[in-house]
């Protein structure tokens, strides 16, 4: 309403006054009264929109104050808080089952389902789903301080395989009042190197990607020593390079290139936490260990010679021979140190002031195959088979340039291959059900 038409002509300002709604103004007596004017028909042609969700009567302006409307202090006594809270559940609730409410509730489950995607991808047993009920018994308990979680698991298609289990990881701290390694120690950490013809498996040395370094024995014996470190590899490296000699003809602007040789060179960086006391000692006989190998070996008669070692690291590079030309170790200012402490600020006996976290950097590898680097041969393009594979650089499970074994090479026709994945495909889908029917 324009400010002329409303000063010309006052009685086409319509209001709600002496609890009459949209009365026409009539002179004296009927006073304009905002307080008296009731929720709703807010919306074009006396639509409402509904809000707000929960409504209080202003009270008169000339009423006392009393202990329902006095200004909040540190103390909200008088039944302030209980009414709040009340007032605030009833909100929530309402707001749930409006249109606005509902959208809310879908946004949230799809958020949570991305999460579930990128934490658990298909291990539908450990995915969470929202839980609308929540967000009231949330709202009616916020005054106590409680806090609940809004997310819910169902639990179905429970996997056998966990990484605690099968591979031995746990949260170190839970032994820190131990003597004993027990199960709040990580295994493949307080693992101890060892001698042996082959590689150890099973509890302790089995990691989701098998890591160790092997010192091959120097006398000849076989009986080689084992490092087995957590697989907490960052920045892989694996160069293949060509070297190819130039010469220049007189008479000639090009150049002429002749093949002179090959090089592979291996990098990576990987971290090497300590997180209990029971685990310094395995750790850094393991690292020291690993830093000798730099210096030379002695023979019984005084000779130096170098230290030949092989690198596994899951089935990408298994039991790969070579020359170990550098590391070097730093140490995790985030991670802090170990101060040898207890809670009264004694230190005791055995206890050793020592870095939490060992940031292994610059391992560079130069492998010495144990097959002639070549160029793959066409009897294993032809025959599709991978038995004739004779130069797996990626081992893929191919220990060797013998044809005895092909490893991960031995392709499957693609109709088997389709086959296979969807018979894996219904035994998923068939434990699901199941699942459902318990």
């Amino acid at each position: 309403m324009g400010l002329i038409k409303l000063l010309t002509d006052p009685s086409s300002f319509r209001f709600y006054a002496n609890g009459d709604p949209y009365f026409t103004y009539k002179g004296k007596g009927y006073e304009y009264g905002p307080r008296d004017r009731p929720y709703g028909n807010d919306l074009p042609g006396n639509g409402s929109s509904k809000f707000p969700l929960v409504t209080t009567p202003l009270p008169s302006v000339l009423s006392e104050p009393n202990p329902k409307t006095r200004p909040d202090g540190l103390y909200r006594g008088q039944g302030v808080l209980s009414k709040a809270v009340l007032d605030d559940t009833k909100r929530i609730s309402r707001f749930l089952i409006t249109p606005e409410g509902i959208q809310f509730l879908a946004k949230q489950q799809v958020l949570q389902f991305k999460e579930n995607l990128s934490l658990y991808g298909n291990n539908t047993s450990k995915w969470r789903y929202n839980n609308p009920a929540n967000y009231v018994a949330q709202t009616a308990l916020a005054a106590t301080g409680i806090h609940l979680n809004n997310t819910f698991s169902i639990g179905l298609n429970t996997p056998q395989f966990t990484r605690e289990k099968t591979f031995g990881e746990a949260d170190a701290g839970l032994a820190k009042s131990s003597k004993q390694p027990i199960i709040g120690t990580d295994r493949i950490t307080t693992s101890p190197m060892y001698m042996a013809q082959t590689a150890k498996t099973g509890p302790g040395y089995d990691d989701t990607v098998d890591f160790y370094i092997t010192k091959i024995n120097n006398d000849g014996t076989g009986n080689n020593t084992y490092v087995h470190f957590r697989s907490y590899i960052k920045g892989l490296s694996d160069g293949y390079n060509a070297d190819w000699k130039s010469t220049r003809y007189m008479g000639r602007g090009e150049d002429f290139f002749s093949y002179n040789g090959f090089k592979r060179d291996i990098s990576f960086n990987f971290q090497v936490p300590v997180l209990s006391k029971l685990e310094q000692s395995s750790v850094y006989s393991k690292l020291n260990y690993v830093a000798s190998l730099m210096a030379p070996d002695y023979t019984t008669a005084g000779f130096m010679r170098g230290n030949l070692v092989k690198i596994t690291v899951g089935d990408y590079i298994k039991d790969l021979p070579g020359i170990l030309t550098g590391i070097d170790y730093s140490i995790d200012e985030g991670a802090g140190w170990d101060i040898a402490r207890d809670f009264e600020g004694n230190k005791g006996d055995g206890d050793y002031v020592m870095p939490k976290l060992i940031n292994v950097g610059g391992f560079k590898f130069m492998p010495i195959h144990n097959f002639i680097p070549q160029t793959v041969n066409e009897s294993f393009i032809q025959t599709g088979n991978g038995v004739n594979n004779n130069s797996p650089f990626i081992t893929f499970g191919k220990t060797g340039q013998t044809n005895s074994n092909s490893g991960g090479y031995q392709f499957q026709p693609e109709k088997e291959t389709n086959k296979a994945y969807l018979i894996r495909q219904q035994k998923i889908k068939d434990q699901i059900e199941e699942s459902y029917n318990e």
